[in-house]
């Protein structure tokens, strides 16, 4: 009797054992996978570090069970070697350094949410704007990112956000407009430079889509010219509504069809027009005549085919000094790195960071990067 429960239980496992295999191995084949039109294949990347962590436990359960499930198991895990170094940074967490080396580039980025202008707990109408100010001239970075960005129309005004980053260090900017047809508020992307921009473009991701503009600048560091890009990803564009049918879904509290629908709808849209933008982003970054940067908030976690068409012979940040998963994005899951700091090769990483305010939907990511 004892050994007929054991052979079950060990039949049960072997099957979810399987399963997870399955949903590893289709995640592994993701940065190979036109995504646009096979989005669902997209969906197990997602949860490649809970993946990753049951093969792993599962691993260990053989070995001391004395079981080839061992070898089956192991041997699948490695078939996802590039996913796992995309994913996990393996270093000790270290203290970002206000010093910086000479011939180094400091750079922020962050998804602002519109400032996360709107009334906090407290009834503040102004949220955390003074904060993420005050956070952004503790950090004096040289080169400041910003997605989802927004100012009075009049940037020029003395009250205007643009106008406060300006007498902070900032005196050179380039903003790409996402919705022209606002008439009190201008939203986009933008970057600021310490340092004199001498060349700029704006690259519009066509209609139809939930995306912000992919915008460069040249800037010039003694006897070096660098190009700075930046651009924001389609979205899936999840409102609250949204995050509480995944709440439902996530605890099994009566979940309706109109939930699951309404979700996976917005995913294969996100899926589809990153593939498109994720082409434009490498095409671009392929034509640029100077060292190149590109920060990004992709919408998009680093296995997935958008990461590896953007990232090609780029250098990413966090893994050249980050710490474990990196989570970027606040909400949701642990997992979501979804930010990103990519460098050409020709530049060492010194530092690297996530900066974990509550401002924001996003964290702020900064690098030093030295030439």
């Amino acid at each position: 009797m004892l050994d007929k429960t054991r052979s079950f239980f060990k039949a049960i496992l072997i099957v979810i054992n399987f399963c997870v295999i399955l949903l590893y191995l289709f995640a592994c084949l993701v940065p190979f996978i036109n995504t646009g039109k096979y989005w669902f294949f997209a969906l197990p990347g997602l949860a490649f570090p809970l993946l990753f962590f049951a093969l792993l436990c599962f691993i260990i359960f053989w070995i001391i069970a004395k079981s080839k499930w061992f070898w089956i198991s192991l041997f699948v895990m490695l078939i996802g070697f590039q996913q796992i170094v995309s994913v996990f940074a393996f270093h000790l967490p270290q203290n970002f350094s206000s010093e910086r080396s000479t011939n180094t580039l400091r750079i922020l980025h962050w998804n602002v949410r519109s400032w996360d202008n709107f009334p906090d707990s407290k009834g503040n109408e102004k949220g955390y704007l003074p904060d993420m100010m005050h956070l952004l001239k503790q950090r004096n970075a040289d080169v400041l990112c910003f997605e989802e960005y927004a100012d009075i129309k009049d940037m020029k005004d003395s009250n205007s956000i643009t106008s406060t980053i300006v007498r902070m260090g900032y005196p050179y900017h380039v903003f790409a407009e996402t919705d022209p047809d606002e008439h009190t508020y201008a939203r986009g992307v933008v970057i600021f430079s310490k340092y004199p921009i001498v060349q700029s473009d704006t690259f519009n991701y066509g209609e139809n889509t939930q995306a912000e503009h992919l915008v460069y600048i040249d800037i010039k560091r003694g006897d070096k010219t660098f190009r700075i890009f930046t651009t924001h990803l389609q979205s899936v564009r999840f409102g609250y509504s949204d995050y509480e049918s995944l709440q439902r879904l996530k605890h099994a509290r009566d979940p309706g069809y109109h939930d699951s629908r309404t979700i996976v709808s917005k995913l294969k849209a996100g899926y589809y027009y990153r593939y498109l933008q994720a082409q434009l982003v490498k095409q671009k970054i392929a034509e640029s005549p100077y060292p190149a940067v590109l920060t990004g908030d992709f919408n998009d976690v680093p296995n997935s085919n958008t990461y590896f068409v953007i990232k090609g012979n780029l250098q990413d940040a966090f893994l050249k000094k980050g710490f474990f998963i990196g989570r970027t994005f606040r909400f949701i899951s642990p997992t979501l790195r979804i930010d990103y700091i990519l460098a050409d090769k020709t530049f060492k990483v010194n530092q690297f960071q996530v900066i974990h305010v509550p401002y924001s939907d996003h964290y702020p990511i900064e690098a030093d990067l030295q030439w």
